[in-house]
């Protein structure tokens, strides 16, 4: 099965790849599921923050109602919390107030600051964004206490089902494009960024069956950054074509590369959670100087033993760990 995706890159923390053509644009449009190939994007959480960096969500000091939240954690990409001896999940905790760690990226020295969120609606994903028929999670609308003051606004973009809605994560990303594992903090991801993307593109890190689906998630937020150096650098542009696939044994894979020739398109590069582990070409050629310098390991000349490759077969000859793959337009100006 192949789609087609728009993928957008943006900061980790801005509002926010599989075979079948993986999409990454700031929003996901589901109508764009043809033949063929996915839009990448730069964002990672895509969350509205001017100014800041959004480090996770607390676990601690949920409220709703007024009234203190208890273990709250995250399910298979749903809040849960107990509240009074009763187990809440779902719309249960609309109404719910969260805080979340922020960086002010403006202050010398750095400082951590803590901003109010509240949910103020939550409904079932869409069943479309289930290619592995698992089940689907929430959308939570949040809304960020700007000021402190009861000044409210949206804490992610309009998609591109004009929804503004971000899906939970047990995990954190850092500003190098690093999955943190942590026993106090989460994520919101904004279905406009990656971290959300990927999960819709079905490497969803909470499912079994497929192996380490929150490594292959982890690989996917690279790939459809282009963060080929694994620093948390995205090398790609908002509305660029790129088509993803994997080759996970039964059941998977969960994206596959598919039977049609994309008319433009050749094979970029083999992923892992490092970044690209070889590489054929970056996705716009302006930033292969770039990468070049960063790190040169990624692309050697074909006389050295090399991560070059122009295949799957290339990618895999290397000996490295693969878990995904991708290719994208010779010149993706043409497609815009």
């Amino acid at each position: 099965m192949t789609r087609f995706y728009i993928t957008c890159v943006a900061a980790l923390c801005a509002s926010y790849c599989t075979s079948e053509v993986v999409e990454t644009s700031t929003d996901e449009q589901a109508s764009t599921q043809l033949q063929g190939t996915q839009l990448q994007g730069t964002q990672l959480q895509g969350t509205q923050l001017q100014g800041m960096s959004l480090q996770g969500f607390q676990f601690a000091g949920a409220t709703l109602g007024g009234v203190a939240l208890v273990n709250l954690r995250i399910q298979g990409g749903e809040v849960v919390a107990e509240q009074d001896q009763v187990t809440l999940h779902g719309a249960s905790l609309v109404g719910a107030h969260l805080y979340a760690q922020v960086g002010n990226l403006d202050a010398n020295p750095p400082v951590t600051v803590v901003v109010e969120y509240r949910i103020t609606n939550i409904v079932e994903e869409d069943s479309r964004y289930d290619p592995t028929y698992t089940g689907s999670t929430f959308l939570y609308t949040l809304e960020q206490n700007v000021d402190n003051n009861g000044s409210w606004q949206p804490a992610c973009p309009v998609d591109l089902d004009g929804r503004r809605v971000a899906i939970p994560f047990a995990a954190t990303w850092n500003a190098y494009g690093d999955r943190i594992e942590s026993s106090s903090l989460f994520t919101f991801g904004c279905t406009t960024g990656v971290i959300a993307k990927c999960y819709r593109w079905g490497y969803r890190p909470w499912i079994t069956g497929y192996g380490n689906l929150a490594t292959m998630h982890w690989a996917c937020t690279r790939l459809a950054r282009a963060d080929y150096c694994g620093d948390g650098v995205s090398h790609t542009r908002d509305g660029t074509w790129v088509n993803v696939w994997d080759d996970l044994a039964g059941p998977g894979p969960i994206q596959e590369h598919g039977a049609h020739h994309l008319h433009g398109m050749s094979f970029e590069a083999g992923w892992n959670t490092t970044g690209a582990v070889c590489l054929g070409r970056t996705r716009w050629k302006s930033e292969m100087k770039r990468i070049t310098a960063t790190c040169p390991d990624r692309r050697m000349s074909r006389s050295r033993a090399q991560k070059v490759c122009d295949t799957v077969e290339d990618a895999l000859d290397n000996g490295l760990l693969v878990l995904l793959f991708n290719e994208s337009y010779d010149d993706p100006r043409h497609f815009h």
